[in-house]
């Protein structure tokens, strides 16, 4: 750059003729300087773009990573299927059939037997009870009480027999005593049961109602040796054990 300016001033001492000569000689010399000037002027400018180029391009760089990992971030936290590999550091999809059998383990509940038993009739009527008739013609009390064929006992066979404990009241722990009422004609048929008393429910009064239809016909019950129409109350006890 120097040697153009001092060209240029030495140029401008000579005449017109020797500026001519002096241009022929050194016009070589100065074209080449002058390129060699614009070169370097543009090799300035476009470091300086460059720069600036390359500034913009760090700062987008620089806020990239960041954005990604907060996607990442978010996925990772917000889907239950990914579990971390310890070993590798990577994700993968966990079972989603897997059970926790911490927080699924439930302790079985052995279900209890259940037994049925009839209990004894303490209402046997003396001498100084009254023995009445209603007004559909029965009594209450009789001097003989109309009786299963074959007496207690074989009343209690049959019911441990034919009944069947209902596997919901084993379930839900219910038991309790059943109150059955029902009329022994004079002939010793039995019929209209009748549930007295608090409902224990779970199938239980049903169950009592279903064996009942499974009865043989009784003996009938008698006042002064002659058979008559009776109301009978069997109390019919569910046990579990």
């Amino acid at each position: 750059m120097k040697y153009v300016v001092a060209c240029v001033a030495l140029y401008l001492k000579y005449p017109v003729e020797q500026q001519i000569k002096f241009m022929k000689r050194n016009v070589n010399k100065l074209l080449r300087n002058v390129f060699l000037a614009a070169a370097a002027l543009s090799g300035i400018f476009m470091a300086g773009c460059n720069n600036s180029d390359y500034s913009k391009a760090s700062e987008s760089s620089t806020a990239t990573p960041s954005d990604s990992m907060m996607v990442n971030h978010d996925s990772m936290v917000h889907n239950d299927n990914m579990v971390m590999n310890a070993d590798t550091g990577s994700a993968m999809m966990a079972n989603p059939n897997r059970v926790d059998s911490a927080t699924t383990t439930k302790t079985a509940k052995t279900p209890k037997k259940g037994k049925v038993s009839i209990l004894p009739v303490t209402n046997v009527p003396d001498k100084n009870t009254t023995m009445d008739m209603d007004k559909e013609g029965f009594y209450k009390n009789t001097e003989v009480l109309p009786a299963f064929p074959g007496g207690q006992k074989e009343l209690e066979r049959f019911f441990e027999k034919n009944i069947q404990y209902p596997e919901t009241a084993s379930e839900n722990d219910a038991q309790g005593t059943v109150q059955l009422i029902f009329s022994v004609d004079e002939n010793g048929k039995i019929y209209q049961p009748v549930l007295a008393g608090n409902k224990i429910g779970y199938g239980i009064e049903e169950e009592a109602i279903r064996v009942f239809g499974k009865m043989p016909t009784w003996t009938p019950g008698k006042i002064k040796g002659k058979n008559v129409k009776t109301k009978y109350t069997l109390p019919i006890r569910f046990q579990l054990y």
